[in-house]
């Protein structure tokens, strides 16, 4: 399942404009700060909730016993549990992927009961920065051949920044895990075992759902993406798995996570508010 940038959906909320797609079991969104900085938005409503973002412009700061700064060019987790808050930038944009727990009714009619406002012309988001730093520990790098790979713990799931090289890509074997992401820089091709191919280029958000069959990615210039995959399908035993998915099984038992699934829901990631940046 592939969504460009001009086929996301926008809407405003507390003081916000939002451009999303939902992608089976998760949600890929865009958050734009007002020129006037997000002072007075929700974006600086104290929380709990468990965030995974990637700052597109400008610059995020974490508020809460630490504080943290983010700038472009930055993926982060900010683990739930304690209370926090988050600031940006006159115009920042901030994207992120995020688990859907119930149904999401996107009539009009829904969406204004809870003072969301759908609006009908948005300029297209911006593109990632080509670059995305990896800023913090427990994170693992791994080459083979024209590919490299950084992966880290995030949560429940597992962040991976994969560059590409001509002639490229995990074509190995198929792999059955589910997998969301978005294209950085460059095209790829995106190649299922029933035979479809979809082609992606840089700001594209993808979907490989469980269930479907098995896909596999081919480069044929040079190419960069960022995927978010849930921990319990890398270490799900009944999943076809590419060989990339090994490095994967290091970073959640170097977590101390069991690869067999056994063990606690987080370990001990990193010091400070439950915060695991990546670079």
């Amino acid at each position: 399942m592939r969504v460009s940038a001009r086929e996301l959906r926008a809407v405003r909320s507390g003081g916000l404009l939002t451009s999303y797609a939902l992608l089976g079991e998760a949600a890929y969104v865009v958050v734009r700060v007002p020129a006037s900085g997000s002072a007075g938005t929700s974006l600086e409503e104290p929380c709990r909730r468990e965030h995974w973002g990637l700052v597109l412009r400008g610059e995020v700061r974490l508020h809460g016993r630490h504080e943290r700064a983010f700038g472009a060019g930055t993926a982060f987790h900010v683990a739930p549990g304690r209370t926090h808050r988050l600031s940006a930038s006159a115009s920042a944009v901030i994207a992120g992927f995020a688990p859907i727990t119930e149904p999401i009714d996107e009539t009009p009619t829904g969406l204004a009961s809870r003072g969301i406002e759908v609006v009908r012309r948005i300029a297209t988001p911006a593109l990632p920065p080509a670059e995305i730093r990896i800023a913090g520990a427990r994170v693992r790098s791994t080459v083979t051949g024209q590919v490299q790979t950084v992966s880290a713990l995030m949560g429940d799931w597992l962040f991976t920044r994969s560059t590409f090289g001509p002639i490229s890509g995990f074509g190995d074997g198929w792999c059955d895990l589910p997998h969301w992401g978005q294209v950085i820089d460059g095209t790829l091709l995106l190649r299922w075992e029933h035979g479809e191919i979809e082609l992606l280029s840089a700001g594209d958000v993808f979907c490989c759902p469980r269930g479907v069959g098995g896909h596999r990615i081919e480069v044929a210039e040079a190419a960069t993406m960022i995927d978010y995959t849930p921990v319990a399908a890398v270490r799900d035993a009944g999943l076809r798995r590419a060989p990339r998915a090994v490095s994967a099984l290091r970073v959640i038992v170097e977590a101390g996570m069991p690869a067999d699934g056994a063990g606690g829901p987080n370990g001990d990631l990193a010091a400070g508010e439950g915060l695991h940046p990546v670079s």
